[in-house]
């Protein structure tokens, strides 16, 4: 039995989390063809390798879940597929690591992995994808935020968007960064009565607000732009979920501002 690796793998450190892997789920194996085909040998559970290993794109002439998951991007970037892209969050993990490191620290199906640094929701999503529960804590309430916009929005992605017009007209009343009748919008969040929608469309506020910040974007078009790609990803999150039939973890985030 042979496995090939991602098209991406090109540094030292994937390599070396790509034999890890291997030898988290018992596999024997060599390497050849340069460092990019493995020789697999004593596989006892073909199925849960083809499911679960992040940096191999086929095993067995069979493609791995994980290389059917990166094909559902929005971005130009392989480490930003599905939900991951969305806010821009400097320092992020690559979600390919985090997802080898759940398999190298032998977390299976139904365990609990705690993130004390949530961040940007990286092992939140990508514990979930693999089944593992997630209690993710952070001080910060924007990664809070970010991280729940993620894992929860595919959950309720039709109430999402029957509420996009609304959204789009409230939000039409800002020029640059000052608001004007700024309650509009306000007014719009605050009316949605599931707290998982009210936090997409607070967190497509912020991601509008961060372009025109940084990149000087007109803010109403980069809120549609956004706007227009969260939802598309939350489709895309949700679809993945129903073509692979994924079994998906139970995710938990906490927000504490006082450690004492």
């Amino acid at each position: 039995m042979k496995a090939e690796l991602m098209d991406n793998v090109q540094f030292i450190y994937e390599l070396a989390l790509s034999m890890l892997e291997l030898k988290s789920f018992n596999v024997k194996f060599k390497v050849s063809n340069s460092l990019r085909l493995f020789e697999l040998n004593n596989v006892n559970d073909f199925d849960t390798l083809r499911r679960r290993l992040a940096y191999f794109k086929k095993i067995d002439g069979i493609q791995t879940d994980y290389s059917k998951i990166v094909r559902y991007n929005v971005t130009k970037s392989i480490n930003q597929y599905l939900t991951h892209w969305i806010y821009p969050y400097k320092g992020k993990f690559h979600p390919q690591m985090i997802r080898a490191l759940l398999n190298v620290i032998k977390l299976r199906k139904g365990d609990t992995v705690l993130d004390p640094f949530i961040g940007s929701g990286t092992t939140a999503l990508e514990s979930q994808l693999l089944g593992i529960n997630c209690i993710g804590v952070d001080v910060s309430p924007l990664c809070v935020l970010q991280s729940r916009v993620k894992v929860e929005s595919m959950f309720v992605l039709d109430g999402i968007k029957t509420l996009y017009d609304d959204a789009v007209k409230s939000f039409s009343s800002l020029k640059g960064l000052h608001l004007e009748n700024s309650m509009n919008y306000e007014d719009f969040l605050n009316s949605i009565e599931d707290e998982r929608v009210r936090n997409f469309y607070e967190l497509a506020k912020l991601v509008a607000v961060s372009d025109n910040v940084r990149r000087c974007r007109k803010i109403i078009d980069s809120f549609i732009k956004n706007l227009d790609l969260m939802i598309r990803s939350v489709e895309y999150h949700r679809n993945v979920v129903k073509e692979l039939d994924i079994q998906l973890g139970n995710v938990e985030r906490e927000m504490h501002e006082n450690w004492n």
